[in-house]
């Protein structure tokens, strides 16, 4: 179950992101939340990586 801190930064991220009107803008903003997921799942597969040997 999600932490309540968390709840409300998801609400506030989705109420943000409802605001942007200009699509390219919104497309940046998708765009770099997805980079940063890339990264935050590759550097877990590179720890998972190091304690797995």
């Amino acid at each position: 179950m999600t932490q309540p801190v968390d709840d409300l930064q998801m609400l506030r991220l989705i109420t943000s992101f409802q605001k942007i009107a200009d699509k390219d803008t919104r497309r940046l903003v998708l765009m770099f939340v997805e980079e940063q997921l890339d990264k935050q799942l590759a550097q877990s597969h590179r720890k998972l990586g190091r304690t797995e040997h």
